[in-house]
């Protein structure tokens, strides 16, 4: 099975409603932030860096959509900054997200063929989308400051290593809480919506009968009127 087979565009409208839910949280909360509660700055020396709760929805939308989907909202992520005014922060943040969705797909794909039960599996997810934003980010960082920001390279040297151990917990953040929140909607609801691990395959998960099983159906309910009449 190709990389594309596994991971297919889903394209039916349970699961284009949920991203476009999804999404607009993204949305909202990069267009709304609310300082201390959605927003925190705690580097004092860097003062455009956030800590955000924006990765959250990311999260969810992977594990129950799947990669492709989680990309678009990244770029929803992005977009939403850009409706807030800041271009030059979206950039960074849809790079940002970006790393961390490629570290997921990787813990995703390492859980698979490990064949790992879910807690090892969230826990490559902290540790893969942690390392993949933190050292993403701090070659990002040293290329986009001093193009975007026009700082100089060392200092932009400087600024990307300070931001390395946050950028890890922000991934942390944004897997705790899409982990915490997706594993507490209950399993028959997940049915009904499509979501699940394996949403990659394309709506795998709906309660819906196979053909043959629904021409099986049909032709017992034929046969029990026969016999009726």
């Amino acid at each position: 099975m190709s990389w594309f087979e596994r991971h297919p565009l889903r394209t039916d409208s349970r699961s284009i409603a949920l991203l476009a839910i999804f999404s607009a949280m993204v949305i909202a909360l990069e267009v709304f932030p609310i300082v201390g509660i959605t927003d925190f700055k705690p580097v004092p020396t860097v003062p455009s860096f956030t800590l955000d709760w924006t990765g959250i929805p990311i999260m969810i939308i992977f594990l129950g959509l799947g990669f492709v989907y989680a990309l678009i909202g990244v770029l929803m992520a992005g977009l939403g900054i850009i409706l807030h005014g800041n271009l030059i922060g979206a950039v960074f943040k849809v790079a940002a997200e970006s790393f961390t969705i490629l570290g997921l797909l990787s813990a995703r794909e390492l859980g698979r063929r490990m064949k790992w039960k879910r807690a090892p599996t969230v826990f490559a997810y902290v540790i893969l989308a942690a390392l993949s934003r933190s050292l993403g980010m701090y070659v990002g960082n040293i290329v986009l400051l001093p193009v975007l920001v026009v700082l100089s390279f060392d200092i932009a040297v400087v600024i990307s290593a300070t931001l390395v151990p946050w950028n890890a917990i922000q991934a942390v953040i944004n897997v705790a809480g899409g982990v915490f929140l997706y594993y507490l909607i209950p399993e028959n609801l997940a049915l009904q919506a499509g979501l699940g691990d394996d949403a990659d395959s394309a709506s795998s998960r709906f309660e819906e009968l196979p053909p043959d099983e629904i021409s099986d159906s049909q032709m017992g309910e034929s046969s029990l009127t026969s016999k009726a009449g």
